[in-house]
């Protein structure tokens, strides 16, 4: 996606859009985009953050906590896993998941620390023995 930055993005008031060279992937961004628009002409600034917050792009408050890459993990969990009471998913599985759900969408992914740390974050329970497992969560199937 090259396209010029939004004027509002200016002094980093908004994340930089994903790069991607997939005109498909670039059109599902930009339909986003002018759904965003519309949700917050409609309702308010609430109801467009609501609604970026469901988006696959990036987090707006990612500058606010100081990252140099954006938080993915919102969108990869919600696209990728779901809630299963008693499963426990193998860290490993959930590292390949993410890799494999960045890669198609041109993202940079963050490295398998950040990605556990960020997992942490969202409160996820985790279990440690020979293996680091999650509880209670599983891969959605595609």
């Amino acid at each position: 996606m090259t396209e010029t930055p939004h004027p509002a993005a200016n002094g980093g008031a908004l994340p930089a859009a994903p790069q991607t060279s997939d005109p498909d992937l670039e059109a599902v961004y930009r339909l986003w985009i002018d759904m965003i628009r519309e949700a917050r002409m409609l309702g308010g600034r609430d109801a467009a953050r609501r609604l970026w917050r469901q988006s696959p792009l990036p987090p707006l408050d990612a500058a606010r906590r100081g990252k140099d890459t954006p938080d993915w993990v919102d969108s990869f969990l919600a696209d990728c896993t779901e809630p299963a009471p008693g499963a426990r998913l193998k860290a490993e599985a959930l590292w390949c998941a993410y890799l494999g759900w960045c890669q198609p969408r041109g993202l940079e992914p963050i490295t398998r620390k950040g990605l556990l740390l960020q997992i942490a974050r969202h409160g996820l329970n985790r279990q440690k023995a020979s293996i680091v497992y999650f509880l209670n969560l599983r891969l959605r199937v595609q």
